[in-house]
């Protein structure tokens, strides 16, 4: 998986961001998640939070994916999750049963859906996640702006899609160029 190589990138390049790396989640943290969500967690992503618990740095945005992206372990995903549910679905007469119905990877710029959970935050409100909504796109990453919601396409099939993408960039792969800077680093 590539989050394994991300993770070598920041223990070789950004020691300071490595030591506030959390501990993964465990197989009962995944069972007790999916018992919240009510559905299984997509294999590529269950095996991802089995490595990465998250980041405990929580002054700066270590956007590690590029699009000013830092990603999220199991806990503050599932806190994110009840959270924007929470404040979001308040807003709307709606309710999310019939849009929990359509297909993953289906736009949805109201209600913040219980099939979704985060997977990347931009600490601004807004987010990347993963859509378990049945269908040919189950487990796609779709953006959810705070103010439109999620009115784009997919921008990843999957989480591994998405940390190749990130591994890729920092590898220089991509049009995304990384600058490290006093133990810090940017996108150009």
């Amino acid at each position: 998986m590539s989050w394994t190589e991300i993770e070598r990138w920041i223990a070789g390049t950004l020691p300071n961001l490595h030591t506030t790396l959390l501990p993964p989640s465990s197989t009962e943290d995944l069972q007790a998640a999916e018992r919240t969500l009510g559905r299984a967690l997509p294999a590529d992503l269950a095996a991802w939070w089995r490595q990465f618990g998250g980041i405990g740095e929580k002054t700066l945005l270590w956007d590690l994916i590029p699009g000013y992206w830092q990603p999220q372990g199991l806990a503050t995903a599932l806190e994110d999750r009840a959270m924007i549910m929470e404040v979001r679905n308040d807003l709307f007469d709606s309710s999310p049963e019939e849009a929990s119905r359509a297909p993953a990877g289906t736009r949805n710029g109201e209600l913040w859906l219980p099939a979704w959970i985060p997977v990347a935050t931009n600490l601004g409100g807004s987010h990347l996640f993963a859509d378990l909504r049945d269908g040919p796109l189950h487990g796609c990453v779709m953006a959810w702006d705070n103010v439109e919601g999620a009115d784009t396409n997919p921008l990843y099939p999957n989480v591994t899609a998405m940390l190749d993408h990130a591994a890729r960039a920092l590898r220089g792969e991509t049009e995304h160029r990384v600058v490290v800077q006093d133990d810090y680093f940017e996108w150009k």
